[in-house]
């Protein structure tokens, strides 16, 4: 199919006014007008404009059965690929191709074909070990695992092929086309842009000027700085500066593409752009997560895409460079979330650097989280367990006898424990005045077990614990409550790893294959990772109730975890999703760390026929929709089908 056949019309939350796409609702969808192949399997490319946010799209196949959704790779260079299952008896299909009302340009170019042949020599070329992996669970019937198993081995590319995956999803800015602007140019903010010229080469120099004089957005101001320069003055009429080196180079449509978006966001003082990076084995590309103040202090990542409202300096004359640099950064990270915009594209292309800036220097009257220090709050760690005295014992000796934090209690919810040597276990445990032991026999009920020990405790800090974790930090406790009662900070997660080391749990990425998942994991702590984000204090968008940290106050203005519809999985995702909802920011602190076996109590989920909790995994899906498919801290570049940094 050409890309002119292939028609969209608008279905609900969308309309078409002069033209042009107007999104409703933060969920419009549009109905594809086209025939689909018959074929066990179909690829879609599409584009989406460049002045629009790539938030990744979902498409949904209507069948006899009902309807079943995917998520597609966020059209970051422009376009995006998506191969997958043609589910049977599809009779029609959908597309969302945005989460934000107002005005939207997106087009489908081809849908093709893709045998099951072709999708397993990709398998074969890329990961053939997984192969056994579509074809055991095709062989006992398992459709949707096996299905499950194709998209985790195909849906990713690795960062190494950035140049090939350039090629095919990269394309130029289209002002007269699906890139027209929305707002008026001539009326739009003046941009300064001061380049430092001083150590470069005047071939660099002119590289950057060249790509400065491209910008298809006119309204900006150049400030060469060289080596005369006594001072860094920004021109009267500047409202938003950013600095560059010789040999930066900005995209033709960058200027453009922040205009737009200060249209769209009057309120902001700070947008902030991806990076590619030019190294000595070819272009690499940077991946900033979304805006994350606690992770900036710890790990500088912000660089040099950013572009700060002069209106947020404190000057507007600087001695230096860095002093200028310095300012922009102190300015962004004083800022509200609201005033602070990310604009998820490759705008600015500089050759790689040595370290990295520095951290801020913590201030010793304020906590990691940013609040003021406060005295250590009483903490109520919430256990439950059921017999496995080889995961109890090693767990309630690790808490009992290490930790240091001077007043918390113990609850141990035993659902139903029979082992003698368990409840020899439970009865030592009971002779420390901390601990007692509450009996619920009966079916497992993680949620509601954990919202009624929750109400018969009396710590400011709630702590879930899971029974197959063993503390390995004594001021595990400390560093889990004192972040907890930070005014903006919801629940708060530790470092967890397996016993040989490897990280298990780091934070929870929404939408990690289309449920949530863990990022980072399955390597050792200080294994290099996307912006070493395993080492580092950073937000968020959920942690695990493995072992999990929440001031009381908030689980109960949220009504704790939702026993009606995730009795056992996703209870914990879903609660710091319904924090965050209430404006609270969830937050991984390292410094508390602990092993966890995973699943070590209910067995793992690795061979979990996906039946088994459908009805939650359903659940969750429908109410959590526009996260998983865009969760803020996880960039729409990454595949969801990677436990690492992947191309999608």
């Amino acid at each position: 199919m050409t890309r002119a056949a292939i028609e969209l019309v608008p279905e609900s939350g969308v309309i078409r006014r002069d033209g042009r796409f107007e999104a409703q609702s933060d969920e419009p969808w549009l109905r594809i007008e086209a025939e689909f192949p018959r074929s066990p399997f179909v690829e879609i490319v599409f584009r989406a404009s460049l002045v629009d946010d790539p938030v990744r799209p979902v498409l949904r196949f209507s069948t006899p059965s009902g309807a079943i959704e995917r998520i597609l790779p966020g059209p970051v260079a422009g376009a995006g690929v998506w191969r997958g299952a043609l589910p049977k008896g599809t009779h029609a299909v959908s597309i969302s191709p945005t989460t934000r009302t107002g005005p939207f340009a997106f087009e489908i170019e081809t849908i093709r074909a893709v045998s099951l042949g072709e999708m397993l020599a990709r398998v074969w070329r890329r990961k053939p070990g997984k192969l056994w992996s579509f074809f055991l669970p095709t062989l006992f019937g398992y459709a949707a695992e096996a299905e499950n198993a194709l998209d985790w081995a195909t849906n990713s590319e690795p960062v190494e092929q950035f140049e090939a995956f350039l090629a095919r999803r990269e394309r130029a800015f289209e002002p007269a086309a699906i890139d027209a602007p929305r707002c008026d140019w001539s009326r739009g903010p003046v941009f300064a842009i001061f380049v430092l010229a001083e150590g470069h080469t005047p071939e660099e120099l002119t590289r950057t000027l060249d790509s400065i004089a491209a910008q298809l957005y006119p309204r900006l101001r150049l400030v060469a700085v060289t080596r005369e320069a006594k001072t860094l003055a920004l021109p009267a009429d500047a409202d938003f500066v950013c600095r560059l080196r010789a040999g930066d180079t900005l995209a033709p449509h960058a200027l453009a593409c922040l205009a737009e978006a200060a249209a769209r966001a009057p309120q902001a003082r700070l947008f902030y752009v991806d990076e590619i990076i030019r190294t000595p084995e070819g272009r690499r590309p940077s991946f900033k997560p979304g805006w994350s103040p606690e992770f900036e202090r710890a790990r500088p990542w912000l660089g040099r895409g950013l572009f700060v409202a002069a209106a947020s300096l404190a000057a507007r004359e600087w001695p230096n460079e860095d002093a200028l640099a310095e300012a922009m950064r102190g300015a962004a990270l004083g800022l509200e979330p609201r005033q602070v915009v990310q604009l998820r594209r490759w705008l600015l292309t500089h050759d790689a650097e040595g370290a990295s800036p520095k951290a801020s220097e913590p201030r010793p009257d304020r906590e990691p989280s940013g609040s003021l220090v406060t005295p250590t709050p009483s903490a109520s760690i919430i256990l439950l367990t059921r017999d496995r005295p080889e995961l109890l014992g090693p767990c309630l000796d690790s808490v009992l006898s290490l930790s240091t934090h001077p007043d918390f209690e113990l609850v141990v919810v035993d659902n139903g424990s029979r082992r003698a040597d368990t409840l020899a276990i439970l009865a030592k445990a009971e002779q420390d005045a901390r601990v007692r032991v509450l009996k619920r026999p009966g079916p497992f009920d993680f949620a509601a077990f954990n919202n009624e020990a929750a109400a018969q405790t009396k710590g400011e800090v709630l702590v879930f614990l899971n029974n197959d974790t063993i503390v390995l930090s004594p001021d595990w406790l400390e560093q889990l409550t004192r972040p907890a009662l930070a005014p903006a900070t919801g629940a708060v997660g530790a470092l967890l790893t397996f016993p040989d080391g490897r990280v298990q749990h780091a934070g929870v990425v929404i939408g990690i294959g289309q449920d949530a998942g863990h990022f980072g994991a399955l390597v050792a702590p200080e294994a290099p990772c996307w912006l070493d984000r395993t080492r580092h204090p950073h937000e968020t968008t959920a942690v695990t109730a493995a072992c999990m940290a929440v001031e009381r106050r908030k689980f109960e203005a949220v009504g704790g975890f939702d026993a009606a519809n995730l009795p056992i999985e996703f209870n914990d995702a879903d609660l710091c999703l319904r924090l965050a909802e209430r404006g609270w920011t969830n937050l991984y602190v390292p410094a508390a760390c602990l092993i966890h076996l995973e699943s070590a109590s209910r067995g793992s989920a690795m061979f979990r026929p996906m039946s088994v909790y459908a009805r939650s995994r359903e659940y969750f899906r429908a109410r959590w929709r526009k996260v998983i498919r865009d969760d803020p801290f996880h960039h729409p570049g990454l595949s969801l089908y990677a436990r690492h940094v992947a191309l999608w």
